[in-house]
C-alpha cells in the first residue's frame, strides 16, 4: 500500500514553491485584515482579483499547475492546515484559506487541474481503506507551538492536548478535498465532455470497487463503517454530486432523456436530488424532464412493498417531505394514489396515521404514503376517474388510504360511500391543525353533522377506531355530552385541553354554568401556585379560551355579558348599614372601592374593632365587602376591555347592570357614545343619559337610552374633536373615572413610521426590567414566544391580526437576564407583516400604550417618558390649574412656569425636574409614597409621577411657606449666583 496519494518530484517541488509563496501572501493579507475581502474579490472580479493576479505574476504560465498540485496533494502541506484535520476549531483561518483556494481554482482551473482531479478521485474510489492521509500532517508540529499562544488562559493547554484526537477523520480517510469535494470541484471546473464522461463513469462504476458490512476503515476514521453493500462512490457521497454533473453537462449542450435517466440511476436509491430537481422545475436545464421523473418514480411504485418503500423514501427525504407537515405536493397523476392503495393492500400492518409516528422505523413508510397520496390539484375528470379506480379496492384498504390522503380525501371518501361526510372531514382537519385555543364553532359543527348524516357517523367511528384527529373527535364527543371518565381528574391537574373540553359540554343548569365560570376564572391563579410562569400562562390562556367557549355555549355574546348576567342573577339588594349597641357601621363606595365607616356612640373610629369582625351578625356585611372588591377588579378590566374592543352595551344590559352597585358606579363615571357619535354620561338608573356639548357642558335634561352605547375611547374622542370637551368637563365637575379615559394616552402614527411602512422603531433600544415587562404584558394579554434569540412578545388584536415586538436579547426565557431590550414593533396578518397604516388605529394606540407602560414602570437605564405620556400630563395639568387657583402658574410646552415670591421656576411635566430660572437646578426629593389625598386626580389609576409633579407645583407656587432648610439653601444659592 502506498503512503498517500503520490506526487511526482516535479509536483512536489511545485507544492513547496506554492506553499512558500502562499504563506507569505496570507500573512500579509491577515495582517491587513483583508483575507475575507480577497475571497469576495475573486467572486466579483474573477481572474482579475488581487490574489489571482499575484498568483499569475509569481508563477506565470504554470499558475494552474502550481495551484492544482497544492490543492490536490494536501498531505504534502508543511505549514498550511487542512480542514479535514478538524483543527479548524482551533485554527479558523484554515477555512478562509480553503475558500480562497477553491474560488481561485474556479477561475484558473483548466485541462491539467481536471485531469489531476480525476486521477485523485479514481485513486480515492479504488482505495477506500487507504491510511496514507491519516498520518499526522507535517504542519502539526508548528501548530503545537502556535496554538497555545493564540488561546487565552485558562484554555491555553487544551488545544495541544486535544490536537491529536482532533486529527481524526469522519466517514473517510482523505484530507480535503475528499472524494465528494473533488467531484463537486470537477463539476464546477471547465472540464471537457470526455472528462465529464469519465467522471460519470466513476460515479456509475466506482472503479468496480464496493464496500459492505465487513469493510474496516483505517483506525483513524470515525463513523466510516458500511451497513450494506454499496459502491465506494455511494459510500463516499460522490453520487450525491450527480445533480452538479448534470449542470456541468448542460453547459456543453442540451441534455437528453438518456442522460437524465443515467443521472437518476447514479443517485438512486441512496439519493434522489436530480429527480427532485426535475419535479420542482427550478433548474432550467431540468425543467423539461418532469415526465421522465414521474415515470421513474412510478416504476418503483410497482415493486414489492419493502423494496418500494426503501427506494421511494429516499425521494421523499430529498424532497423534504415530513410526515407532520403539510408541504406543497410535487407529484401529479392519479396513478400514484392508486399505487399507494396497492402498496397498502400488500400488508396487514399498514403505515401509521398522521401525527402518530412514534418510531423511526415507521417514518419511511409514513413519508412514502404522504408523498404518493397528496398530488397537485386534479381536474374534475381526474377526480372522477380516481374514484372509479379506487372502487376496486376493499373497504379496509380505502380506510387505511384515507389516513394518509389530505389533498384527495374527498375522492377516497366517495369511494368508501361516505361522500356526504367530505365537508365534515375538511372541517375536522381544519380544527385539528388550528391553534389549540381557537374558538370551536359548535353551530357549524352541528350543521356539518346534520348534512353528513350516517356518512358522518361512519367517519367519526373510523376516526375513533384509528385514533385519527383525536383532539377534534374528543371535542365533538364533548359537544354531544359523551362522558369522559378522566375529565374530573384532569381538571384537578389543570390539564389545558380538558379545561377547553369542559366548556364544550352541554350545560345542565344555572348552577353548572356558575361552577364552570368560577373554575375557569380562577384556573390561572391556581396554576401560578403550582407551576412556573410559562405553564401558568398556558393555563390562563386555555381558561380564557374556555370562558369564551362557555359564553357562546350559554347563549351570551361574550364573556363580559355572561359575567355580568351571572352577577346580576346572584345579586340581591342588601342593607349596607349595620347597628348593634353603641356601634353603627355603614358601607359605601369611594373611588370604586368599598369603604366602612364605623362609629361608636357617635364617634368615628379609625378602624374596625376586632370584636366586630368576629360577630356572626356582621359576617354578611364583610362578605359584601369581599364581593365588591372582587367586582371592582373584574369590572374595571371588563369595562376597559369594552372600551378597547368597541363593543356596545344594549339598553337591556344597562338595565340589568343598574342593579349591581359597582357596575352602576363605574358606568356613570365613563363617557359613552352612540352609533351617531353623540357623547354623554349615563344617569344613575342607566336608562337615561345626558349629552355633552362641544364646550364640555352637560345638557340640562336627560333623555332615554334607546340604542346601544359604547364606552368612548380616547382615539375616537381625538378623531372627532371631542377630547378637549371631555377633559374640561372631567376636571370642572370633579369626576373621578375607574381608569384613564379622558386623559388616556393616545398614540398615532408618526411620519417616521409612515415612511418605514410596516415597522415601528419608536421604542427600539429601550432597556427594560424583564420582571416588569413580563408582568405588565401578561396582564394585558401578551405572550412571549420564540427560541434561540428569536423571541417576540405577541398579542392578538383582531381575529386575524397580531401585534408583536421583537426581543433580540432574550435567548431561552424572558427572566434569564435582569433587563432586556425592546426592538421593532409590527402588525401581522397570517404571519405576514402588514403596513402600519392598515393596522386598526385604536389597536395600534393600545399596543403602543402597553409598551409605554412597560418603559414607564420598568425602564432599566433612565426615567425618560414618551412624547405621548408627556402630552397627556401637559393636558391634565393645564386642565387642573384653573380649578386649583394657581394664578402664578402657566404651561409652556412641556414645562410649567411658576412665579414664586422667592424665585421663578421651570418644572418639567414629564420628569418632574425643577430648574430655578434661568438655569439653576433645584433638587426636591419626593416622599416615598405620595399622599393620594393631597391632590385628587380624575381617575383612580396609580400615577405617582403625575402626583409628584402636582405636589411640586403646589409647593413652588407658595414658596414663601417653604421651611425645609435644604430647599431654601438651594434657592438662595441660585439667586445669589445670578
Amino acid at each position: 500500500m502506498i503512503e498517500y496519494w503520490r506526487a511526482s518530484a516535479t509536483q512536489q517541488h511545485r507544492v513547496e514553491q506554492f506553499e512558500h509563496w502562499l504563506t507569505g501572501y496570507i500573512d500579509s493579507a491577515r495582517a491587513d485584515k483583508r483575507l475575507n475581502d480577497e475571497v469576495r474579490a475573486i467572486r466579483k472580479a474573477g481572474r482579475d482579483a488581487p490574489f489571482c493576479v499575484a498568483l499569475q505574476t509569481a508563477f506565470g504560465d504554470e499558475s494552474e499547475q502550481h495551484l492544482a498540485d497544492f490543492y490536490l496533494f494536501p498531505a504534502l502541506h508543511r505549514q498550511v492546515p487542512n480542514l479535514r484535520a478538524r483543527a479548524d476549531g482551533f485554527y479558523a483561518p484554515a477555512r478562509e484559506l480553503d475558500d480562497l483556494l477553491t474560488e481561485a481554482l474556479k477561475q484558473l482551473a483548466g485541462s491539467y487541474a481536471c485531469s489531476l482531479g480525476l486521477q485523485r478521485l479514481r485513486f480515492q474510489l479504488s482505495h477506500p481503506d487507504d491510511s496514507g492521509e491519516c498520518t499526522a500532517p507535517l504542519w502539526t508540529d508548528t501548530e503545537r507551538a502556535r496554538i497555545p499562544a493564540q488561546i487565552v488562559q485558562p484554555f491555553a493547554g487544551h488545544p495541544v492536548r486535544q490536537l491529536d484526537p482532533a486529527l481524526k477523520r469522519r466517514g473517510n480517510p482523505f484530507l480535503e478535498p475528499d472524494p465528494a469535494s473533488v467531484a463537486r470541484a470537477l463539476c464546477g471546473w471547465p472540464a471537457s465532455r470526455p472528462q465529464l464522461e469519465e467522471l460519470m463513469d466513476l460515479m456509475e462504476r466506482s472503479c468496480d470497487t464496493f464496500v459492505d458490512h465487513t469493510f474496516v476503515p483505517p483506525p483513524e476514521v470515525e463513523d466510516g463503517d458500511c451497513s450494506g453493500r454499496m459502491s465506494t462512490a455511494e459510500h463516499f457521497g460522490v453520487t450525491d454530486r450527480a445533480s452538479d454533473l448534470a449542470q456541468a453537462f448542460a453547459r456543453l449542450g442540451p441534455l437528453d432523456s438518456a442522460q437524465v435517466l443515467r443521472f437518476f440511476a447514479i443517485q438512486w436509491p441512496r439519493g434522489a436530488r436530480v429527480v427532485g430537481d426535475c419535479l420542482r422545475q427550478k433548474e432550467d436545464t431540468l425543467k423539461s424532464f418532469k415526465p421522465e421523473a414521474l415515470d421513474w418514480i412510478y416504476a418503483h411504485c410497482e415493486k414489492p412493498l419493502d423494496e418500494a418503500i426503501k427506494a421511494l423514501d429516499n425521494l421523499a427525504h430529498e424532497m423534504d417531505v415530513e410526515y407532520e407537515r403539510a408541504d406543497s405536493c410535487l407529484l401529479s397523476g392519479i396513478r400514484f394514489v392508486v399505487a399507494a392503495a396497492r402498496l397498502l393492500a400488500q400488508t396487514s400492518s399498514p403505515p401509521p396515521s398522521f401525527a402518530l409516528v412514534d418510531a423511526d422505523v415507521q417514518r419511511p413508510a409514513a413519508r412514502v404514503m404522504k408523498l404518493l397520496c397528496n398530488l397537485q390539484p386534479l381536474t374534475a375528470a381526474e377526480s372522477e376517474a380516481l374514484v372509479a379506480e379506487l372502487g376496486a379496492f376493499s373497504q379496509d384498504v380505502l380506510q387505511q388510504l384515507l389516513r394518509h390522503c389530505r389533498n384527495h380525501a374527498d375522492e377516497v371518501l366517495s369511494a368508501l360511500g361516505w361522500g356526504m361526510a367530505a365537508p365534515l372531514y375538511r372541517f375536522m382537519r381544519e380544527r385539528e391543525k388550528a391553534y389549540p385555543n381557537t374558538f370551536f364553532d359548535v353551530p357549524e359543527l352541528q350543521a356539518q353533522l346534520e348534512r353528513a348524516g350516517q356518512s358522518g357517523e361512519s367517519l367519526l367511528a373510523w376516526c375513533k377506531k384509528y385514533k385519527h384527529l383525536k383532539l377534534t373527535v374528543r371535542r365533538i364527543e364533548a359537544v354531544r355530552g359523551v362522558e369522559d371518565k378522566k375529565l374530573a381528574g384532569q381538571l384537578e391537574k389543570l390539564s389545558q385541553e380538558h379545561i377547553r373540553l369542559w366548556a364544550l359540554y352541554p350545560l345542565r343548569d344555572a348552577a353548572d354554568l356558575r361552577q364552570r365560570f368560577d373554575f375557569f376564572r380562577g384556573a390561572g391563579k391556581l396554576a401560578s401556585k403550582q407551576f412556573g410562569s410559562e405553564r401558568s400562562a398556558n393555563v390562563r390562556d386555555a381558561a380564557a379560551a374556555a370562558l369564551v367557549q362557555l359564553a357562546h355555549n350559554a347563549g351570551f355574546a361574550d364573556v363580559t355579558e355572561m359575567e355580568w348576567s351571572l352577577d346580576a342573577g346572584s345579586h340581591s339588594p342588601q342593607d349596607w348599614t349595620w347597628q348593634q349597641g353603641d356601634y353603627a357601621v355603614e358601607l359605601s363606595l369611594q373611588d370604586f372601592q368599598p369603604v366602612l365607616t364605623v362609629q361608636k356612640a357617635g364617634k368615628t373610629l379609625k378602624s374596625l374593632p376586632p370584636a366586630l369582625k368576629k360577630a356572626p351578625e356582621f359576617a354578611p356585611l364583610l362578605a359584601q365587602i369581599d364581593q365588591l372588591k372582587d367586582q371592582a377588579k373584574r369590572y374595571r378590566a371588563a369595562m376597559e376591555s369594552l372600551m378597547v374592543s368597541g363593543r356596545a352595551l344594549r339598553p337591556q344590559q344597562l338595565q340589568e347592570l343598574a342593579g349591581l352597585p359597582m357596575a352602576q358606579r363605574m358606568l356613570t363615571a365613563l363617557y359613552v357614545q352612540d352609533s351617531d357619535g353623540a357623547l354623554g354620561l349615563l344617569e344613575p338608573d342607566l336608562t337615561q343619559w345626558r349629552l355633552l356639548d362641544a364646550e364640555g357642558a352637560l345638557a340640562g335634561t336627560s333623555q332615554p337610552v334607546v340604542a346601544p352605547l359604547r364606552i368612548a375611547h380616547v382615539y375616537e374622542l381625538l378623531r372627532t374633536g371631542r377630547l378637549i370637551a371631555c377633559q374640561q368637563h372631567v376636571v370642572s365637575s370633579g369626576l373621578v373615572q375607574p381608569f384613564k379615559q379622558a386623559f388616556r394616552e393616545c398614540y398615532v402614527l408618526t411620519p417616521a413610521e409612515r415612511e418605514a411602512g410596516d415597522v415601528s422603531r419608536r421604542f427600539q433600544g429601550r432597556r427594560v426590567k424583564t420582571a416588569v415587562l413580563g408582568a405588565i404584558l401578561s396582564a394585558r394579554g401578551w405572550r412571549v414566544e420564540g427560541s434561540d434569540f428569536d423571541f417576540v412578545a405577541r398579542k392578538r388584536v383582531a381575529p386575524d391580526v397580531f401585534v408583536e415586538v421583537s426581543l433580540p436579547d432574550v435567548y431561552q426565557y424572558l427572566t434569564q437576564e435582569e433587563a432586556t431590550v425592546l426592538d421593532e414593533v409590527s402588525f401581522t396578518r397570517h404571519a405576514e407583516r402588514i403596513p402600519l397604516e392598515q393596522a386598526p388605529a385604536l389597536d395600534f394606540s393600545e399596543a403602543m400604550r402597553d409598551l409605554d407602560l412597560v418603559i414607564t414602570a420598568g425602564a432599566a437605564d433612565s426615567d425618560e417618558h414618551s412624547q405621548e405620556v408627556q402630552q397627556t400630563r401637559v393636558a391634565l395639568v393645564s386642565a387642573l390649574i384653573p380649578g386649583l387657583g394657581l394664578k402664578n402658574v402657566s404651561v409652556e410646552g412641556h414645562h410649567a412656569i411658576i412665579h414664586g415670591t422667592r424665585a421663578s421656576y421651570r418644572l418639567h411635566l414629564g420628569t418632574a425636574v425643577i430648574h430655578v430660572i434661568p438655569a439653576g437646578y433645584l433638587c426636591i426629593v419626593p416622599a416615598a409614597k405620595l399622599s393620594s389625598k393631597a391632590i385628587a386626580l380624575p381617575f383612580v389609576d396609580e400615577d405617582q409621577r403625575t402626583s409628584e409633579v402636582l405636589s411640586k407645583l403646589f409647593l413652588l407656587s407658595a414658596d414663601g411657606t417653604i421651611k425645609d432648610p435644604s430647599i431654601l439653601a438651594q434657592i438662595e444659592g441660585q439667586i445669589s449666583a445670578e
